[in-house]
């Protein structure tokens, strides 16, 4: 279950770890998968898809650091860089300010599930490593969320965490997780990965046909078109 005291130490362990944030993508901090060169090579993936992937008015729900911010700005006409944890918007809002965009950019801090978004205003929605994040009753309540803001024919990229025997021997497939940082606290944080299967369910469950454009090792990106 995702009660208030869970949902409070979560926003509180990503909020305290966004200053290494982004060590995750190089493999450090608490990776689950002892292969630091396969986060990068994968990483390295992930941003060519972004970057083919993500243009026009565009929302990065849940963007932390803006950690691929470089490989989509390009593209967009407007930038919505949209989090809960002022710590990570901060971060966000420098990467923002170094590329040069920040003009057009629009900051705001929120919790996904009940921010009261435009209807039909988003040509784009990244999706980064948020869903991994929600309970069953979560996932669903944001996919209806997200039909509801993205225009007709808009589209959603997901990037997110690979369930795989290697994840096995360190993770349990769904569940609450300690996590530490850097001073060595330690918080729990509610998790889980994907399998193919899994992401092949979201037809019947949400009405949204994922098509999955790489499955790794770590990581897979899967896109979808919102019919209305």
């Amino acid at each position: 279950m995702m009660n208030q005291d869970l949902k409070g130490t979560m926003l509180e362990y990503y909020t305290h770890r966004a200053a290494e944030f982004d060590e995750k993508y190089k493999g450090r901090g608490p990776a689950s998968i002892l292969d630091p060169q396969a986060y990068q090579d994968e990483v390295k993936i992930l941003s060519d898809i972004v970057r083919a992937t993500c243009s026009g008015n565009l929302l990065d729900m849940a963007c932390g650091t803006a950690f691929w911010l470089p490989h989509y700005a390009g593209n967009c006409s407007h930038i919505t860089l949209f989090d809960q944890s002022e710590g990570m918007l901060s971060h966000a809002r420098d990467r923002a300010v170094s590329l040069g965009i920040i003009e057009q950019t629009a900051m705001i801090s929120g919790d996904a599930l009940s921010y009261q978004f435009s209807e039909n205003t988003f040509d784009m929605v990244l999706v980064a490593f948020l869903i991994s994040h929600f309970t069953d009753d979560q996932e669903a309540r944001f996919f209806r969320m997200l039909k509801s803001i993205i225009k007709p024919n808009g589209k959603v990229l997901v990037l997110d965490s690979v369930w795989s025997d290697a994840r096995g021997q360190a993770r349990k497939k769904e569940g609450i997780q300690s996590r530490s940082i850097g001073d060595g606290r330690e918080f729990q944080v509610y998790k889980k990965y994907f399998t193919e299967q899994d992401l092949s369910l979201f037809i019947k469950k949400h009405g949204i046909g994922l098509s999955v454009g790489y499955f790794g090792r770590l990581f897979f990106a899967a896109n979808a078109v919102i019919k209305k």
